[in-house]
């Protein structure tokens, strides 16, 4: 698309199930239309040979589409109006499902109902922040949406947010505008990444913000954690034009992606809190916003030591291959996991002198896997250069699941029990402070 905008002729390869992607992301960069061919179903799972083939069957079609379509120029899209909608009904209750189908019909709604953004409502959120209401927090990928603090406050309205909740969801906003972050990649991926949101600092008590049982909902009392982490989905769709099977590829789905943010129980973390690890003061609030691709339950109620508990992590880690190799792919990004102790299981681990960087290298060494286990997801072509080499080695082979120790990131969050999480991410995390 940037090629075409220079004036060098483009053509689109495009697999049949990713036409409705192709035209939403070439429309966000200023392009009525860009020439394509059609290759068929997604060509996963098959034979190098057979892409070929695909690929090789259009060739003339190729050609044609470069020499023969007219040069596509960019243009500015229209500007929209803004517009009132009203919507009628018997009563109040059939007037608000109304409003919920239509918006759903637009593609506006995640699937449960929605506050009404009245513009009373949104004058009233936006008195939750003290920055202009044209203010751009981010040009949100994957539609390039142009992210203003009213954007954000109307789809807090939707989300069931108070205005005291805004702040937190603007500094997730600026988070995810980081390039670090890849929301590009989490937002359209064929996979189920979400952001996950672990909150910091005084503002967890302030606003109510569950950092122990049932941190990550349901229920009363991670109320708070919910409509925050809703409202953030309800951005990446409205403003950043993630909508499902346009943008949002994702092959199966997840109920992650409706809502994930809890707080850390920093008053049963027997280390440093993660804000400051980041460099941030323990009195400052933050929200940090993890590129979530999956999470696991990690059940150890029988482990005293900090071996045995983290014996059970480093199993946990070293099961589903195909995220965590992708530092070794040419196309990879670095995979920086999060270990979600409970307290129980951070009680032991600490209580024997371990820091978080003992448990680190415990991890990148004991959740290592042979190299015939990497062998078979992954197409020698696809690995890096610089790791070729590692394909001549020996299967057995002990290969590690991260590129280095410090990849990994620890929280403690949760109530009595051994029971913690593991979460792979798909990119880097990020932290930002947040403000009024």
């Amino acid at each position: 698309m940037q090629l075409e905008k220079l004036g060098i002729p483009t053509v689109g390869i495009v697999s049949s199930g990713f036409i409705s992607s192709y035209e939403a992301r070439h429309r966000a960069m200023g392009l009525d239309v860009l020439p394509r061919i059609v290759v068929g179903p997604a060509l996963t799972e098959v034979p190098p040979e057979r892409v070929r083939e695909e690929v090789l069957a259009r060739a003339e079609d190729l050609f044609r589409a470069l020499t023969e379509q007219p040069k596509v120029s960019a243009r500015p899209g229209p500007v929209r109006q803004q517009q009132v909608l009203r919507y009628q009904g018997r009563d109040v209750l059939d007037a608000l499902r109304n409003l919920n189908n239509d918006f759903l019909d637009r593609g506006w709604g995640d699937g449960f109902p929605l506050v009404p953004p009245t513009l009373e409502e949104v004058e009233g959120m936006l008195t939750g922040t003290s920055r202009r209401r044209d203010e751009v927090i981010s040009i949100m990928e994957p539609g390039s949406g142009m992210g203003t603090v009213e954007k954000i406050a109307i789809n807090c309205v939707m989300a069931g947010c108070l205005p005291e909740h805004l702040p937190v969801v603007i500094a997730a906003v600026e988070a995810m505008a980081e390039p670090k972050f890849d929301l590009t990649l989490i937002a359209q991926s064929t996979g189920p990444q979400t952001p996950l949101l672990v909150i910091n600092g005084p503002i967890r008590k302030e606003l109510g913000i569950n950092s122990g049982r049932c941190a990550l909902g349901p229920g009363a009392p991670s109320r708070v954690n919910t409509v925050i982490g809703r409202a953030v989905r309800l951005v990446m769709m409205n403003v950043g034009h993630a909508y499902p099977g346009v943008a949002d590829m994702d092959t199966i789905g997840s109920p992650n992606k409706y809502s994930m943010c809890m707080g850390e129980n920093e008053e049963e973390n027997p280390w440093g809190p993660l804000h400051v690890e980041q460099g941030f003061r323990p009195d400052e609030s933050t929200v940090t916003v993890f590129p979530c691709g999956s999470h696991v339950d990690v059940a150890d109620l029988v482990s005293c030591t900090p071996e045995a508990v983290l014996t059970t992590f480093a199993y946990t880690a070293n099961a589903p291959l195909t995220p965590s190799w992708t530092w070794l792919r040419a196309d990879g990004l670095d995979q920086e996991p999060l270990i979600v102790l409970c307290p129980d299981h951070a009680r032991i681990i600490a209580e024997a002198g371990w820091t978080k960087n003992d448990i680190r290298r415990f991890m990148f060494h004991n959740s290592r896997v042979p190299l015939r286990v990497l062998k078979n997801p992954t197409r020698p072509a696809a690995v890096a250069p610089g790791w070729q080499w590692l394909l001549n080695q020996p299967d057995d082979t002990m290969v590690p699941v991260v590129r280095d120790p410090k990849d990994y990131h620890i929280v403690v969050v949760g109530g009595a029990s051994g029971k913690s999480a593991y979460v792979w991410d798909w990119s880097a995390p990020v932290t930002k402070a947040i403000g009024r």
